[in-house]
């Protein structure tokens, strides 16, 4: 589920940058293709997903005015060489439809170079170069967008291989940046988040018209808040945040002790010191340092020894394990969320066992909820919020029919009737089962419908109790809200404004009957699995990886290791895979 996508800005209409002339320091001009000249900087484009969601605006690719190449201008035998090489596709890139995007975009400028000049690379791209080889910055590889530089004295054909190939790097490097390294659906057919795809041609009339190709190439990464607190952390647990040096070797340092080491560990962990004792190990910095350990798989002990400072230090512990392969797998899954996640929108946070609301940007209402259990996972998704049910009636799944109801019944006909549980023989010769609206049905007073391939949604439930543990992973998927009237109070006013609905309204509407409210306003409803976030005092917080599907990001991108161990200690058992 999407909001459309921003309202672009129109570019300059200056010239555009071609190459360089014989001499090699004069600029060569072109004039931009009018529609090109409207495309948006930074902000990257991406088609409609396949939901029923508004469509984003498309950009369209710079095709209905041409360039027109001078058979004098030095740089038509390149244009000629890019055009003899578009002519073979095979030869540029495996991909069909970053083909069909090149032939698109250098088509409508009559294959003019944008990335070279006739002495090599120009400064447009020399930017692009720049971000690819700053990739890492964003959790990206640098090796996935590796472009040789042209050679000294290179020809037509040599200049438009590299022109091409910058090309080609640029359009990998948006797709990885916005919408991830590889299809979620590797992981389980449970994961079945919505990715929006950058359109090539887009991409590139982007790039090649913003007034800074770094900063819009760069632009395709993630804006949402909780993927740059990432990125922050990612620099600090590398080594390259501005102002962050390594913490020296030393003798373990215990909670309570005093070392002079402290103060650059305070500056790595970003907690303030005490103005009379700035060597002091003292409570706040302890707690950030069992945050950290604890991120970083190491037992959280509060306990500075070799691994902990191994982690602090590189992000990596002789064990092979890697904190920022836990961060940079997060970041992953940031890319799979919609740019726009909603003016208003709920999000519920598998590993943390929370669902927030939000408007306008900020936190309006969070609470706990009882997630799957690993064998019955909840899936990944973003679906809109439609419509409530008061009363809902439970028709039980065939799944849950079969494994538990089938049983109870053999072992105690009268056990589903206590329940307020019907029991329906069809025209098949099987058997449904149906809760009927009570108190006891497992969906509680209400439920919160976010139609989805997957049958999941947001309810009430019974068994109260279980909000009390910290580890809520019971249901068969579904998610159960804690305080359903709370949470439906802000639902309902989110989804009927003006109708001033309070929790008292909510709760005069229970009785025996379901009572359907369709939402005038539908918003987004985001399941996501981050399990290495940044709290609110800006320190990392790991939570176990229930399903496994963090372990299974790591190796689908290249980064799995084996496990870190504690300070002394033996590594932990493996999280569970999702089913």
């Amino acid at each position: 589920v999407t909001a459309p996508a921003p309202r672009a800005q129109a570019a300059p209409p200056a010239p555009v940058r071609g190459g360089v002339d014989a001499a090699g320091d004069t600029p060569l001009t072109y004039p931009a293709p009018a529609q090109a000249q409207a495309q948006s900087a930074p902000t990257p484009v991406a088609p409609a997903p396949t939901v029923a969601a508004p469509a984003p605006a498309a950009t369209p690719a710079p095709a209905t005015a041409p360039v027109a190449v001078a058979a004098e201008d030095p740089l038509a035998p390149v244009a000629e060489a890019i055009a003899a090489l578009l002519a073979t596709p095979e030869s540029v890139t495996a991909s069909k439809k970053d083909q069909e995007g090149l032939v698109a975009f250098y088509g409508a400028r009559q294959n003019l170079p944008v990335f070279v000049g006739l002495k090599g690379l120009d400064a447009r791209g020399k930017a692009v170069i720049a971000r690819l080889e700053a990739a890492g910055e964003d959790g990206l590889d640098p090796a996935d967008y590796v472009v040789p530089p042209p050679r000294p004295g290179a020809t037509a054909a040599d200049l438009a291989h590299t022109e091409l190939k910058v090309a080609v790097a640029a359009l990998t490097y948006a797709r990885h940046a916005q919408a991830g390294r590889f299809d979620p659906s590797r992981i389980s057919s449970l994961v079945t988040p919505v990715r929006e795809i950058p359109d090539p041609a887009a991409v590139l009339a982007r790039v090649a018209y913003a007034p800074d190709a770094n900063a819009a190439l760069a632009g395709f990464n993630p804006s949402h808040a909780g993927y740059r607190a990432l990125k922050a952390h990612l620099a600090r647990v590398t080594g390259h945040a501005p102002g962050v040096v390594a913490i020296p070797a030393g003798p373990q340092i215990r909670p309570g002790a005093s070392d002079p080491r402290i103060p650059a560990l305070r500056t790595r962990l970003g907690v303030t010191g005490r103005a009379n004792d700035d060597f002091a190990y003292d409570p706040a910095l302890v707690d950030a340092v069992k945050a950290f350990q604890e991120a970083a798989n190491i037992k959280p002990t509060g306990i500075i020894g070799p691994s902990t400072l191994a982690a602090l230090n590189a992000g990596a512990s002789p064990g092979g394990g890697s904190l920022k392969a836990d961060v940079i797998a997060n970041m992953e899954r940031w890319r799979w969320l919609p740019r726009d996640l909603g003016e208003s929108y709920v999000m519920v946070n598998i590993p943390e066992f929370l669902v927030r609301i939000y408007q306008s940007g900020h936190e309006i209402h969070e609470t706990r909820v009882v997630v799957g259990k690993p064998e019955t996972p909840t899936p990944l998704l973003s679906r809109e919020m439609q419509y409530i049910v008061v009363n809902p009636a439970w028709n039980i799944p065939p799944s849950i029919a079969r494994n538990e109801m089938m049983p109870l019944l053999r072992s105690d006909p009268s056990a589903l009737s206590r329940r307020g549980i019907q029991v329906v023989r069809n025209g098949s010769g099987g058997y449904s089962f149906r809760q009927v609206p009570s108190e006891r049905n497992a969906l509680g007073r209400i439920k919160f419908m976010f139609p989805n391939d997957h049958s999941v949604y947001l309810h009430d439930t019974p068994s109260k109790a279980l909000f009390q543990n910290d580890r809520r992973a019971y249901s068969h998927g579904c998610v159960r809200v804690y305080e359903p009237l709370k949470f439906g109070e802000v639902i309902f006013n989110l989804g009927l404004p003006n109708d001033n609905w309070t929790q008292a309204r909510i709760g005069k509407m229970f009785g025996s009957s379901e009572r359907y409210v369709n939402l005038k306003q539908r918003f987004p409803v985001h399941i996501v699995y981050f399990n290495v976030v940044v709290d609110d005092a800006g320190r990392l917080a790991a939570r176990e990886d229930l399903y496994g599907i963090n372990a299974q990001t790591k190796t689908l991108l290249g980064l799995a290791g084996r496990q870190r161990i504690a300070d002394g200690t033996a590594p932990r058992s493996p999280a569970p895979r999702a089913r």
